[in-house]
């Protein structure tokens, strides 16, 4: 019984992905909200190392961050 229950599973979670209901990344089932709250999350922790980095004169570091790629996170703190 645990076995179709399994599958069953499997079927259910596999259509919620197709469907855009769920989202798989790196094996991990997400709620697409998830990603956009993390994604809000990263860019609120860019804009605040932007604003660093003017308050102190760190030309480097907002050349960084102002031209990065979309997608592409500077994990550096200074």
């Amino acid at each position: 019984m645990n076995e179709l229950f399994d599958s069953f599973m499997k079927v259910v979670v596999s259509l919620a992905v197709k469907e855009g209901l769920l989202v798989e990344e790196d094996g991990v089932i997400l709620d697409p909200q998830t990603i956009d709250l993390v994604n809000e999350i990263e860019e609120m922790n860019r804009q605040q190392a932007i604003d660093k980095a003017l308050a102190t004169g760190d030309k480097k570091l907002f050349m960084q961050l102002t031209t990065q790629k979309d997608g592409e996170i500077n994990c550096e703190t200074h």
